[in-house]
This record gives structure tokens, C-alpha cells and sequence, in this order.
């Protein structure tokens, strides 16, 4: 008896060590990238630049608060806890496999070729896109909306830092997506890593509070299918509606995007060159 407890908290032990160096290499990771860019960017466009940079402003006059801004770097750290920790689960799980499906990782760009290796980012991008629209959707269900979903729309006027300011069960809902994602098709490591630094690079765009897309960007054929900064920008503004993340397929598709949302993005954009040719 006194041998099996013996064990037993020897396995508890080794447990929570691995959680805790889970959850320490999330940190050091995940907000060295989160930090790196989200600092960077709100000191160019909110504080360094933000009178030379005012017409940018997609909601002209800035209602964010400092204690929001803090409100977003904490619910952010906390997001990096639950990703640590479901990373922790799914390794005892997996044990030690990638894919949540089967062992779809490969190291050899060979294998498949450049050519699949550049589509196979472009296919993360669109899986990852569908995943997010759904389960946004969910989330304003009103039960989820009101419990969990409202901490992420504290952010009326979103700032970088918002990026990954989610209550714990969004943040537990939305990073199963991104394990989720690459275990449908064969990835290459690499491929992964450029698939996370642009959907990172997306989010904090899209939270800017500034739209730095030029205006050809949202009228060509060829461009006129990703979301400009305005886009998500509205969702925060508006909440009920534009939910897509990296595309607005989905939106189109299901007739989501804000009646307004063309002659609002052609707003921000007369009002940057109007702006722009005074100064």
C-alpha cells in the first residue's frame, strides 16, 4: 500500500513538473513573439507616431483606456497558461506525436516538393481561417458571449495587445484550432512555424486600430478576398457580424459581413488621402 502511494506521487510529481516546463516554454516562446511585435507595433502607431499617423485611424478618435490595455496584456499572459497546459495534456495523450490524427509531420522538403510546401501554408491558412469563423460563431452564442466571449469585446477600439486577450475557455477553444489545423494534411516543421508567424502577424494587423492596407488593396479581384485592418475592426465596434479571421469568404458565403462594410472601408481610405494631402 505504502509502495503504491509511493508511486502514485511519484507520478503526480513528474506530472506537474512537466506541466510547469510546459507552461515555462509557452511563456518563453509565445510571448517573446507576442510581445515582440505587439510592443513594436502599439509604440509606432500609438505612441511614437500616432499625430503623424492619425489618418490611419480606422476609428478617428481612440477610446481605449490604459486600463484596458492592461486589461488585454493580462487575459494575454493568462491565454499562454492554458496553451502551455492543453499543450501538456495532448503530449501525455499523443505521446509525443504532432498531428492529433496521425504522424503528418515531415522534415524532408523532398518528400513532397516546394510546390505542395508552399501550397501546404496556404492550405493552413484556409483550414485555420474555416475553424476560426465557426468557432467565433459559436462564441457569440449568447450563454458563451456573455460568460466568456465579452472579455475578448472589452476592446472596443482593439490595440495590439488585444490580439490574444481571451478568457480561458476561448483561449482553450481557439488554440485546439491551431492543433487542430496542421494535423489534416502533411506539414513540414518549417511550413508550420511561417503558417503561425503570419496568422500572429495577421492578428495584431487586424487589431491595430489603423488601416495600413492602400485602397487598391480592398477594390482589386486579387487582394480584395483577405480582411483589411477595418474589417475586424467593425466586429469590435459592432460585435454582431464580419467574423472571419484571415479571409472573408466565409462571411460572403454566409452573409455575415456588415451591410456597410464596403462604403466603411472607403471611408477610412478617403479619409487617410484626405487627411494625408493636408498634411
Amino acid at each position: 500500500m505504502g509502495q503504491t502511494t509511493a508511486t502514485l506521487l511519484e507520478i503526480a510529481s513528474k506530472l506537474a513538473q512537466d506541466l510547469i516546463q510546459s507552461i515555462y516554454e509557452i511563456f518563453v516562446y509565445a510571448s517573446a513573439n507576442y510581445f515582440r511585435f505587439t510592443i513594436l507595433s502599439f509604440l509606432v502607431f500609438w505612441v511614437l507616431f500616432k499625430d503623424r499617423l492619425a489618418h490611419f485611424r480606422i476609428q478617428p478618435r481612440p477610446k481605449t483606456k490604459n486600463k484596458v490595455i492592461l486589461r488585454e496584456i493580462g487575459f494575454s499572459l493568462s491565454t499562454f497558461v492554458v496553451i502551455g497546459t492543453i499543450n501538456w495534456f495532448l503530449n501525455i495523450v499523443l505521446q509525443e506525436r504532432y498531428g492529433l490524427f496521425y504522424d503528418n509531420v515531415y522534415s524532408d522538403i523532398s518528400t513532397y516538393g516546394w510546390s505542395y510546401f508552399c501550397l501546404s501554408i496556404f492550405l493552413l491558412l484556409v483550414i485555420d481561417d474555416t475553424y476560426f469563423y465557426w468557432a467565433h460563431r459559436l462564441l457569440h452564442h449568447p450563454q458563451l458571449f456573455r460568460r466568456v466571449h465579452k472579455v475578448h469585446h472589452y476592446s472596443i477600439d482593439p490595440t495590439p495587445f488585444s490580439t490574444y486577450s481571451f478568457h480561458p475557455l476561448e483561449a482553450a477553444i481557439l488554440f485546439f484550432g491551431y492543433r487542430l489545423t496542421p494535423s489534416i494534411i502533411p506539414v513540414h516543421n518549417l511550413a508550420i512555424s511561417l503558417w503561425l508567424l503570419l496568422t500572429l502577424l495577421n492578428a495584431i494587423i487586424i487589431h491595430l486600430g489603423y488601416e495600413i492596407y492602400p485602397r487598391w488593396f480592398t477594390k482589386s479581384r486579387l487582394t480584395n478576398w483577405k480582411t483589411p485592418s477595418t474589417h475586424h475592426n467593425m466586429h469590435h465596434a459592432k460585435v454582431h457580424g464580419n467574423y472571419g479571421l484571415i479571409f472573408t469568404w466565409w462571411d460572403k458565403l454566409m452573409k455575415t459581413e456588415f451591410p456597410d462594410y464596403q462604403a466603411q472601408v472607403e471611408a477610412v481610405q478617403q479619409r487617410k488621402l484626405t487627411l494625408q494631402k493636408k498634411k
